[in-house]
């Protein structure tokens, strides 16, 4: 089979004389037709193999388009593969090509396609198959014949003629394509070189222009370069000043990180891949863009500067890490064991007089103050997938049809529901996107949204990017109450809740709660452990004394063992199943098997060592069941109200024991909230004496048993608990120690791990002023109307907090002011002084406006704000390449110059040593037989990413690996790898340099199922000194290397090699628990079977799961 070597020449005389259509030869002797839109209706593998029926039929006499012949069009081997032919008739040139569609359940709209040739060989060929992966997803039809299109021009000379030069063919596109349809590209490789990226002059430039925006809209724009011409942009607001647009109440009930220190709100942009700007105006990739693979991806976060800084920005991108529990963790945890045994063999003893020691356990050291430093909130995984998910497809069609965010918010969830073209739904409900429009602009009387900086922009005006996405970004949070935290659609409700929570959809309620989507358990347990303890307690207290009644933990896929009474041949049972009383008996036996709230806490806040990732909460004791994690989580995230300890001797309640702790609460019920302001403002309008006292305060006492279920719903008399001698409704007493002392029923359980040990629950209440209006008010007031109700603060006895500096008194300091009220409640024969709630906000933003100082623009956006526009000296000295785009995507002229060097290196960069590798690389093993084509294509584009990676780095000794080109050999799946320039302080650089060794030789093998599977990394030579003769550095005794993200569990295909070798070499810099040494036989190679037997050991210790098909992969 003749194969495409050269470029051919070809006349007009060689053109079929077919008509044209769509930019296409039709074959004369088909009668097939073309209609793109014959399969719309269907979706994914329906529509896969409906156009593939197709395309067969259209394809049985031949396709041709523009000189090329694509014939014998047939499914493939492998699931979403086609295959089939391309020739030139007249020289009788034919080779095959294989497209592969990763997952055909996405087509035609999300998948990515792959192209391979087993015959050609011509590098352009290669290159343009190529390409076909970092194009957008389309039909096969239309894929098939832009790659036709392409290949015409890598392949095909076209002699100019009359007609050529005077007449222009329109292709589908509408853009011109006679003159340039068969230009020859010199080296279609340039695409990725430098000669293709757009100049950094003009970068800068675009860069400017919309920095200068984003600061005229009072926002800060940072730039950050990553690496080689990468970089991350950065928009950022201090928080004082978000608290000018959103209440301060709502963003410290969202997380009290946002005002308890300065710092900024923070968006990282990043996956520019140096191309600025990326979108084109209508908010779609540029062509540009699309071939050099970027992905444009945010990160939300605070950070105490307005930018964070490099290495945090770095950091927030990481995406694996090593494995969580090492050789110290197992000492550590061998330790503590033994301690709690010795410390149970004391307490066996039955000695009360000698104080038992407790177990020592690893403390987390202090971490140094670092202002940019990076750190996630609550609710910066919701704002993240949004941004991710939906932000671009939003910004699509605003641009396409001139809606506002509220209405192609809508549009785009129907697209999403009906699986329906953009153009029908919007024609279909287009009024229903402009009242959403038009309710979102009657909602900001009352609600401050951020400027609109698309409003008024046109459909061909360019589209600041960051200004863009951070303001929306702000909108969404400044209105995330109204919106499902999950799914981001709006929530169909008239009322709204303080904290964000979950539509009614079961699917965003069981991710809430079993897939921690909603706000961190862990982050809840580190910063508010008292809160947590409380809930927990509750909750067992309701479940133990056969309260627990609604809400209750189903459907969440509980797993929990059988009761007593209950036959079950399965060790666990489905607590759906269970009936109501072995529902609560369940919920105990699980909330008694976790352990103390304070243990959690300790244990995610261990110290995290360099490159591992941070301790998870079920390995804080293995054997807990999963079932009473997720109960855990279950009890703090289904409490909609917002409930905080009060520490603060002048914040608390007065006068008040001291066995009462105080907890601010706001019951989170949306609906309690929005009818009891609703009842204010309807007795405000009746009764204007109420305009200066329109509240008034009481207590009310429940059993702590009905407390779980009060801090959810708000008061409600459903069960008579204690008689009802004054009538029907909720019972409020103007002495607190009628409630305290009668109602409020002491509990005959408790949860035996908890800090506070509750025993006792009152609220302190606030309701309408209207007693006239209640069922009795004397001597209780007693309120028929729950909604008139609002419980304001929680009054908890139980263990007595330990004492501060501060002596206990009856009256707060004067400074702080109390609330007004005509009548005061009273406990005993002493008036109740309830602090001024708004008083503690303000206090928050006065010590933060005090705190803020605006910093000057650093180097980096110096480099951007002083850039100067016109052309540089140097830019018009130094001779480029030329690169002219048009609006067609395949329309790319390249006007070859002289073309530009790599950067230099220093001159004591760090040289390789061929002998030095050579001596220690093995015969090399060939390919693997079952490789398919599309292992066989990644590899080759991780292959080309790493090695255009090294020659782009400005030093070696900087990147610290290198990878000899005269290695790379005809098999692609082993590759040999230097480790070099380590931090010459640590030991391991001593011994490499003592020993004259110039670098740490890896070999790295890919499986025949990569990128699903992982490549295999061990160290040939040197030798390390193993783990348990005192060696460290993650290396196993057989050389292998001991991660996780080289797992089957821990790998994902999205990891990059060069990203991989990184995070190796952190782990073999890392000092702890030992740092690596060489061997005394440090010369003596590894041997492929000490790698493989290492690593098994290392996966059958910490239970990972070993890649199919390892042995076989490995095998000399």
């Amino acid at each position: 089979m003749p194969m495409p070597h050269d470029i051919m020449e070809v006349d007009d005389e060689y053109q079929p004389s077919s008509s044209k259509t769509n930019g296409a030869f039709a074959p004369q002797s088909s009668s097939f037709s073309y209609n793109p839109e014959k399969n719309s209706h269907l979706k994914g593998r329906k529509r896969f193999i409906a156009d593939l029926a197709d395309l067969k039929d259209e394809t049985k006499n031949g396709l041709t388009i523009q000189g090329l012949f694509a014939k014998k069009v047939r499914p493939g081997d492998d699931e979403g593969s086609i295959e089939f032919l391309v020739e030139y008739k007249s020289t009788n040139v034919q080779f095959a090509i294989n497209l592969l569609i990763s997952d055909p359940s996405e087509y035609p709209k999300s998948h990515s396609c792959f192209g391979y040739s087993p015959d050609a060989d011509s590098p352009r060929v290669s290159e343009v198959l190529e390409d076909i992966a970092s194009e957008s997803p389309r039909p096969i039809r239309d894929t098939i014949e832009r790659l036709l299109k392409s290949l015409s021009k890598v392949l095909i000379i076209k002699k100019p003629t009359v007609a050529d030069e005077s007449e222009s063919e329109m292709d589908e596109d509408g853009s011109s394509m006679a003159a340039d349809d068969y230009e020859v590209f010199s080296d279609l490789g340039e695409f990725h070189g430098e000669g293709s990226k757009v100049e950094e002059h003009d970068k800068l430039a675009a860069l400017q222009r919309d920095f200068v925006e984003v600061v005229a809209s009072s926002y800060r724009p940072g730039f950050v370069r990553v690496s080689g011409d990468d970089f991350v942009l950065s928009v950022s607001l201090p928080v004082i000043k978000l608290a000018e647009s959103i209440p301060p109440r709502a963003l410290m009930a969202w997380d009290r990180r946002l005002l308890s220190r300065s710092q900024h709100l923070v968006l990282l942009i990043s996956g520019f891949h140096s191309v600025y700007p990326p979108l084109e105006s209508d908010g779609t990739y540029t062509s540009f863009s699309t071939r050099l693979g970027v992905n444009i991806t945010f990160k939300v976060g605070l950070s105490g500067r307005y930018k964070p800084s490099k290495e945090h920005v770095q950091e927030s991108a990481r995406k694996h890490g090593l494995i969580i529990q090492d050789a110290e963790d197992e000492l550590r945890i061998q330790a503590e064991k033994e301690a709690d045994e010795r410390a149970q063999q004391m307490f066996d003893m039955d000695d009360e007089n000698e104080a038992v020691p407790e177990p020592e356990v690893a403390v987390a050291d202090e971490e140094e103050e670092d202002a940019g430093r990076f750190e996630t909130f609550s609710l910066s995984s919701s704002l993240e997938s949004l941004l991710e998910q939906s932000f671009l497809k939003i910004l699509q069609l605003r641009k396409k049809f001139g809606l506002g965010w509220a209405g192609a918010e809508l549009l785009h969830s129907e697209i999403e529901k009906s699986q329906m073209m953009d153009e029908t739904v919007y024609t279909k409900m287009k009024k229903d996107f402009i009242a959403a429009d038009k309710s979102e602009f009657h909602q900001q009387r009352t609600t401050i949204l951020p400027l609109d900086p698309l409003g008024g922009q046109g459909k061909t005006d360019a589209i600041n990017l960051p200004l863009t996405a951070f303001s929306y970004l702000i909108r969404r949070l400044s209105l995330c109450t109204k919106y499902c935290i999950v799914c981001h659609n709006k929530l169909n409700s008239d009322y709204e809740a303080l904290k964000p929570y979950v539509c009614d959809s079961k699917l965003c309620s069981y991710q809430y709660f079993s897939l921690n989507r909603g706000p961190s358990l862990e982050y809840e347990i580190i910063h508010n452990p008292v809160t947590v303890d409380l809930l927990v307690s509750l909750a067992y207290v309701s479940a133990a004394e056969e309260a627990m009644d609604d809400p209750l933990p189903v459907g969440l896929g509980l797993r929990v063992p059988p009761s007593q009474n209950q036959t079950s041949t399965n060790a666990l049972v489905d607590f759906d199943d269970l009936d109501l009383l072995q529902m609560r008996k369940a919920i105990v036996q699980l909330i008694d098997s976790l352990p103390p709230i304070q243990d959690m806490k300790k244990h995610l806040q261990r110290k995290v060592r360099a490159g591992k990732s941070k301790p998870k909460l079920k390995d804080c004791d293995p054997s807990v069941l999963p079932a009473a994690w997720t109960l855990l989580r279950w009890c703090v995230a289904s409490c909609t109200a917002h409930l905080e300890d009060i520490t603060s001797e002048e914040e608390s309640i007065h006068p008040l024991e001291s066995k009462y702790r105080q907890f601010r609460l706001t019951v989170g019920a949306p609906h309690a909230e929005a009818k009891f302001k609703s009842a204010i403002v309807e007795a405000q309008n009746s009764n204007n004496l109420l305009k200066q006292y329109p509240v008034l305060y009481a207590f009310h006492g429940s059993p702590l048993k009905n407390w779980h279920s009060i801090i959810r719903h708000g008061l409600w008399f459903k069960t008579i608990a204690h008689g009802r001698a004054y009538g029907h409704g909720v019972y409020l007493a103007k002495d607190g120690n009628v409630s305290m002392g009668t109602y409020a029923v002491t509990a005959r359980t408790t949860w035996n791990k908890s800090q506070i040990l509750p025993s006792s629950c009152t609220a302190l209440v606030e309701v309408v002023n209207l007693p006239d209006q209640f069922v009795s008010h004397n001597p209780y007031y007693v309120v028929q109307h729950t909604h008139w109700l609002m419980c304001r603060y929680l009054l908890v006895r139980g263990t007595e907090r330990e004492p501060t500096n501060s002596s206990p008194t009856d009256k707060i300091p004067p400074k702080i002011p109390t609330v007004k009220l005509k009548d005061s409640p009273v406990i005993g024969n002493k008036s109740v002084q309830i602090p001024d709630p708004a008083y503690h906000v303000e206090m928050l933003l006065n010590a933060r406006t005090a705190e803020y100082v605006e910093e000057n623009p650093d180097d980096e956006d110096l480099e951007v704000f002083e850039l100067q526009l016109q052309p540089l000296q140097e830019d018009v000295k130094r001779p480029v390449d030329v690169i002219v785009i048009d609006d067609s995507d395949d329309d790319y002229k390249i006007q070859p110059q002289k073309k530009q060097k790599a950067p230099s290196k220093p001159r004591n960069d760090w040289k390789h040593d061929p002998d030095w590798v050579n001596k220690a690389v093995p015969n090399l093993l060939p390919p693997p037989e079952d490789a398919s084509p599309g292992a066989t294509m990644a590899v080759q584009r991780e292959l080309k990413a790493t090695l255009r990676e090294q020659e782009k780095a400005a030093s070696l000794r900087e990147l610290g690996w290198y990878m000899p080109p005269d290695l790379i050999g005809d098999n692609l799946f082993q590759w040999i790898v230097e480790m070099h320039s380590f931090d010459p302080d640590i030991p391991i650089a001593k011994d490499l340099k003592a020993k004259k060794v110039n670098s740490l030789i890896f070999e790295i093998r890919f499986p025949p199922t990569f990128p699903i599977a992982p490549p295999f990394f061990r160290i040939l030579t040197p030798r390390f000194l193993p783990f348990i003769h005192g060696g460290g550095g993650h290396v196993t005794g057989g050389g292998s290397i001991c991660m996780d993200l080289l797992t089957a569990d821990g790998w994902l295909p999205s990891y990059s090699i060069p990203a991989v070798l990184l995070q190796i070499k952190l782990a073999i810099s890392n000092l702890d628990p030992r740092p690596a040494r060489l061997a005394k036989n440090w010369d003596q190679p590894y041997h492929v079977s000490e790698a493989l037997a290492g690593y098994k050991r290392a996966a059958a210790t910490h239970g990972w799961q070993v890649p199919a098909g390892l042995d076989r992969m490995l095998a000399t």
